[in-house]
């Protein structure tokens, strides 16, 4: 049975261009944003902060790990994502970090398709 969903992304550290590319991404995972904010951190870089929502039969748990892990692999490299799900029931936050990364990837890397360059 599927689940309306709502969602709060974090994501640093981020060029514009690779911000730009996570929204696309967002929208190709079915993932409709409602409202997104892009802060400066220096060197170029930008915190992306979202709200989005979406219809998913996943576990939280499961959407944000499959989130993260397609974040990462679009953009070529790790970063650190906060995933705020809440569904009808209850709310659940999933941070992501370093360790994460080499956990999921692995697990991800045979079920997504080749990055795009």
């Amino acid at each position: 049975m599927s689940n309306h969903l709502q969602l709060q992304l974090s994501i640093a550290p981020l060029s514009c261009i690779e911000a730009r590319r996570c929204l696309a991404h967002l929208v190709r995972e079915g993932i409709v944003t409602l409202w997104q904010d892009q802060r400066p951190l220096g060197n170029h870089t930008c915190l992306l902060n979202l709200r989005a929502e979406c219809t998913s039969a996943e576990s939280p748990e499961w959407l944000s790990e499959r989130l993260a892990a397609t974040i990462w692999k679009e953009i070529g490299r790790f970063v650190r994502l906060t995933c705020l799900i809440d569904t009808e029931t209850a709310e659940y936050l999933f941070s992501f970090e370093e360790p994460d990364y080499q956990r999921l990837m692995p697990a991800f890397r045979l079920r997504m398709p080749p990055l795009r360059r």
